[in-house]
Order: structure tokens, then C-alpha cells, then sequence
């Protein structure tokens, strides 16, 4: 099937951001793979990334064309024909919408509706496609995203044969065979329970045009080797972009106070205080705090990026009823979590 659109070097392009541990990656070169192997394109795939580790920025590119055109680019894509922003808060970056078009296909992992998604990420126009990705993997018990996304993708490119993905999602994970059916079911899902809308350039946001991030330091005012001109601050580090779907949740009425969560935190997101003012009742089940006595008071889930190391540790979690739990694993998506953050630095 010929290509819907192409630029002006013949190509059709996608590219994704994300952050590592989203299978971004995997999803570009599976794209590349399907493109190229089995429906007869030429094309190329490629990452780009810092540190190899869960929670770092994360971009892949895909080229596509006709059988009768060479690939002789290896460049990043700076005008994309389709993006997939694989978490919204990749958005604080306004790198993540440079270049997108108002012919284009967006697809952002969220629970929010077409409008409210366009809105949010001030896209001046084009298709803009929303599946809350992390539930469906959360549901499927998986730890990417990254074919749920692919499901989307796929129902609104035409020519992407959607049988050719099933099969190659059966042969990726060929080596994992007890995931082959759940990453299936997630791939036909995100396919099925996406929702979309276009929207006209309006003038409502502006277009961002691609621009190359000038380097800070050069051949004249480079410091000296193995200098650390900004060393890291965590009053001003948020992590919340790190988190891919879950989050430990507190009850502080089930909460023994014993801290344990607080040393395995590797982020200091455990807030502790002292409480002073007479003794305090916290639900019917915990004993009141004593004047002067260290109490959890909650979780500051902008350092916390979602190991849930807490968890593991917490000695209610032994307790087969989950209701006496101080600490439960819990879908993000399902909480408003400025409404249950207690910030470290406001006691």
C-alpha cells in the first residue's frame, strides 16, 4: 500500500517520546520491523538517549518509504507525521511539540478526552488520539506501554496491517511466552479503546517550528575538565515524569511509625515530623500520637518516582487483609495526586 503522505525527501515519519522503561524503543524498531520485513517499505529506526536507565528521557525515530526509494538520512525527525508522547509530563519540555504540523497525528497516553488533551498540551491543530495506555498495562499486568500505544498508532495509519503486529508481538516475545497473550490483548485494546478528534490550525495555540537547542558550552567558555558547575539540588529535582504507572499510596491509620519506609526510600520522599500540640487521633484503628512523639505524616510524590521499594518493606503489607495495609500499590491514574502529596519542605 502506498505511503498517505510523504516529505520532501520521499520519507514518513514518526517519532516518539518518551522515557526509558516505556518500551519506546522496542516500539520503534518493532514499527521499522513490520514496515521494512513484512509489508515490503524501506525505512529506518533509531534511539537516542542518555544514561541506559528507567526514568531517563527517551526519543526513537522511524522512517518509511517506497521500495523505490533509498534511505541515505540518519538525522533526528524534526517534522514527524505521527508523534507519540508516551507520558504527559513530557510536555513541560517544549521540545517534545516542536515541529508538529496541523496535518499530523498526536497521540498522547492519558485518561483526558481529545479537547481537554489539546488544551493541555496547547497543540495548534491536527489529529490528536488519547488512550490511557498505563491503565490498560497496569490492567494487562505489564510494565510497559509501549503496545498499548502501538494499538492506537496502528488504527489511525491505514496503511499498517494490523495482523503483521499481532505476529510480531507473538515473535518479540517469543523468549517470554507467559507475556505473548496479555501484550496481544493490550496491543487490540489500545486499537479498540482509543478516542480521537481533529482539530483546525485555529490560531487558538501557536505552532512551535522545530529549533536545534543551541549548546551552552563551547570551545571558549568550556570549564575545566571534571568541573561540576551545577551540582544537583533535590529541592528543585521532580521525579514525577520518572513514574510509569504506579505509586505507593499512604493510610495513615494502619501507619506503626516504625520508619522502615523511610530508610529504603532512596528519593527521601518519607515525611516525618513531630508532632507538638497536645496528643492527635488518626483514624479508629491507630493509637493517638503522643505530644512530642515522630509520626508519618505522608509521601512527596514530586521526588517520588514510583520503585515502591516502601512497599515491600512495610510490615502491615504481611497482613493478608489489604485494608489494615499502611502502604498499597496503587494505579496513579486513579488518584489526584496534588491532593494527596505532603511536601517534605511544609511541615
Amino acid at each position: 500500500m502506498k505511503l498517505p503522505k510523504v516529505n520532501d525527501l520521499g520519507f514518513f515519519e514518526i517519532r516518539l517520546e518518551s522515557i526509558g522503561g516505556m518500551g519506546a524503543n522496542s516500539a520503534g524498531k518493532m514499527l521499522a520491523d513490520i514496515g521494512v520485513l513484512y509489508q515490503g517499505y524501506n525505512g529506518a529506526a533509531f534511539s537516542s538517549y542518555g544514561s541506559e536507565k528507567k526514568g531517563s528521557p527517551v526519543k526513537a525515530f522511524v522512517r518509511l518509504c517506497d521500495s523505490g526509494t533509498q534511505v541515505k538520512v540518519n538525522s533526528i525527525i524534526e517534522e514527524p507525521h505521527v508523534l507519540a508522547v508516551f507520558h504527559m509530563n513530557l510536555l513541560k519540555n517544549p521540545m517534545t511539540l516542536m515541529g508538529v504540523k496541523d496535518d499530523a497525528v498526536v497521540i498522547f497516553n492519558t485518561s483526558m478526552t481529545p479537547e481537554e488533551a489539546r488544551d493541555f498540551a496547547c497543540l495548534h491543530g491536527g489529529t490528536v488520539v488519547c488512550i490511557d495506555a498505563i491503565k490498560i498495562a497496569s490492567e494487562e499486568k505489564l510494565p510497559a506501554t509501549n503496545t498499548v500505544m502501538m494499538g492506537a498508532m496502528v488504527k489511525h495509519l491505514d496503511f499498517l496491517d494490523k495482523t503483521f503486529f499481532e505476529k510480531k508481538i507473538e515473535e518479540q516475545f517469543r523468549s517470554k511466552p507467559d507475556v505473548i497473550e496479555s501484550n496481544v490483548r493490550a496491543f487490540r485494546r489500545g486499537y479498540d479503546e482509543c478516542s480521537s478528534k481533529v482539530f483546525a490550525a485555529d490560531s487558538k495555540y501557536p505552532y512551535i517550528p522545530f529549533k536545534k537547542p543551541n549548546p551552552v558550552y563551547g570551545k571558549k567558555n568550556q570549564p575545566v575538565g571534571g568541573y561540576i558547575s551545577a551540582a544537583g539540588n533535590s529541592v528543585v529535582k521532580d521525579l514525577t515524569v520518572t513514574r510509569v504507572g504506579n505509586i505507593p499510596v499512604y493510610h495513615n491509620e494502619n501507619c506503626i511509625d516504625c520508619a522502615m519506609c523511610e530508610i529504603v526510600c532512596p528519593d527521601m520522599c518519607i515525611v516525618f515530623d513531630r508532632h507538638r500540640g497536645g496528643d492527635l487521633q488518626i483514624g479508629e484503628k491507630r493509637k493517638a500520637i503522643k505530644d512530642g512523639q515522630m509520626y508519618m505524616k505522608g509521601i512527596d510524590y514530586k521526588h517520588c518516582k514510583g520503585c515502591r521499594k516502601c512497599i515491600i518493606v512495610c510490615p502491615t503489607t504481611k497482613k493478608e487483609d489489604k485494608s489494615l495495609h499502611a502502604l498499597t500499590d496503587e494505579i496513579e491514574a486513579n488518584y489526584t495526586v496534588a491532593d494527596i502529596t505532603c511536601s517534605r519542605y511544609d511541615k
